[in-house]
């Protein structure tokens, strides 16, 4: 029974991912759109909550309280007060919100309760190689698109008009928008080191390798700055653990660790530095030659300037933060924070705009308030704290306790410009609710 209830789990991890994917791709969208895309949405909903359902049954008898669980049930009784206080703008859209936090919390935070570890991880490469089958080829038909200097204007599904192609000095490809691309590529070729790791199929290694080339590839082309720091940040952030993995043990010393840690840092700078160059010029040239009428500064950003570095975000935060102002406790719940300034203040900037935060955790302060920021920021540094205190124990760090602190730490990263992550049906939702239920887990038994 629960060997049959694994395999819907891994199914439904693998049919999730793809899901979430196929709505960053412009062509699959339209493709699914209208009552194709509602039966696909409904599914991964009402999947999620059978899924939760069927979790908390299996766990009834063997999950035990600590301070990460209290905590997680805290934050819930502060999303559903937020929802009731928020009861004009919106509540059936905020209560949806909040049964896809639960369901999804539920079904990927605690899979380590109701899957074997070994389970995990083949799941878990499985939906990466999976996911490279969808995404790889759109990546290639990208980076053609540059070569071929195309650029042009289609419909989206909700019927606006979006960019494609190079344009901006972007790469949008075939994709909705080029830092969630990016940032797809980047977690995809992290799952994808992982199977070429896992893997003594040479068919398999070099798969994996051509994938990750393209992924990197596209990454590198899609010019996008918060997506480059990500990637950097997550690089920098494993030289930093393998290298105390490495030098940790009865005879560790502070100051050869350092000196290692720079060396190796440095290295890995230089090569991000080669590798971008490598990549970037080259393909510009090959650009210019299969396509000379094209722009000389094509990979130029046309909406950043001195004056405007931010691209618009830090005028959105600091209207986002002034209506904070209004809510500060409970905040305006997962929906109501526009609905709200439409309603209180028209012809305000986020009325007239109607964006969102473009920041996770500002999402996260304006939907919950100080109380829900709080609560959730702590325990996020308890599971850092405690990971630290794994980390530091004599005993190896696994390559799967190490795939998944990358993960986590990219995603991280990436919410510091985009917005929200916990309420959202998005494959970095996914892997962050998995990878930190894993993580704890492994903590939880050091």
């Amino acid at each position: 029974m629960k060997a049959k209830w694994n395999l819907v789990t891994c199914l439904y991890i693998v049919f999730y991912a793809l899901y979430s994917l196929s709505t960053r791709i412009i062509p699959t969208a339209v493709l699914c759109q209208g009552m194709a895309a509602d039966l696909l949405y409904k599914a991964v909903i009402l999947g999620g909550c059978v899924l939760a359902a069927g979790t908390l049954f299996l766990i009834r008898k063997t999950i035990k309280g600590n301070a990460l669980l209290y905590l997680l049930g805290g934050f819930l009784v502060i999303l559903v007060i937020s929802t009731i206080t928020n009861y004009k703008y919106g509540f059936v859209d905020n209560a949806l919100g909040v049964v896809t936090f639960t369901t999804q919390l539920t079904v990927f935070y605690f899979l380590p309760l109701t899957m074997p570890k070994e389970m995990i991880h083949k799941c878990i490469r499985i939906t990466g190689l999976c996911c490279s089958l969808l995404w790889t080829p759109a990546c290639i038909v990208s980076l053609y698109q540059y070569v071929r200097n195309i650029t042009y204007r289609t419909l989206n599904p909700a019927g606006n008009e979006v960019r494609q192609g190079i344009t901006d000095g972007r790469l949008f490809g075939v994709f909705s928008d080029p830092n969630f691309a990016a940032f797809s590529s980047l977690i995809l070729s992290i799952l994808l080191v992982y199977v070429w790791r896992h893997t003594s199929k040479k068919w398999v290694k070099t798969y994996c390798i051509i994938n990750i080339l393209c992924n990197v590839l596209y990454l590198i082309m899609s010019n996008s700055r918060t997506i480059y720091i990500a990637a950097v940040g997550t690089i920098l952030f494993f030289v930093f653990f393998t290298t105390y993995e490495r030098e940790k043990g009865d005879t560790f010393r502070m100051g050869h660790f350092i000196f290692s840690l720079c060396k190796r840092g440095l290295l890995a700078v230089i090569g991000i530095l080669a590798i971008y160059t490598l990549v970037f010029f080259p393909l510009q040239a090959v650009g210019q030659l299969t396509a000379p009428e094209r722009e000389v500064g094509d990979m130029v950003r046309e909406d950043v300037t001195t004056s405007n570095i931010t691209n618009n975000r830090s005028t959105i935060w600091k209207h986002y933060l002034t209506l904070y102002k209004d809510k500060p406790i409970f905040g305006f719940s997962v929906r109501s924070a526009l609905p709200y300034a439409s309603n209180k203040y028209p012809g305000s900037y986020l009325d007239i705009t109607q964006y969102v935060t473009h920041n996770g955790y500002l999402s996260l302060l304006v939907e919950t308030g100080f109380t829900g920021f709080a609560v959730m920021g702590a325990f996020l540094i308890l599971v850092l704290v405690q990971s630290i205190q794994r980390v530091r124990q004599k005993e190896k760090i696994s390559a799967s306790y190490m795939m998944f602190a990358n993960l986590i730490i990219a995603t991280l990263i990436f919410l510091v410009c985009f917005h929200d992550v916990f309420f959202t049906v998005n494959i970095e939702t996914m892997l962050l609710f998995i990878a930190i239920g894993y993580i704890s887990s492994i903590n939880a038994r050091h």
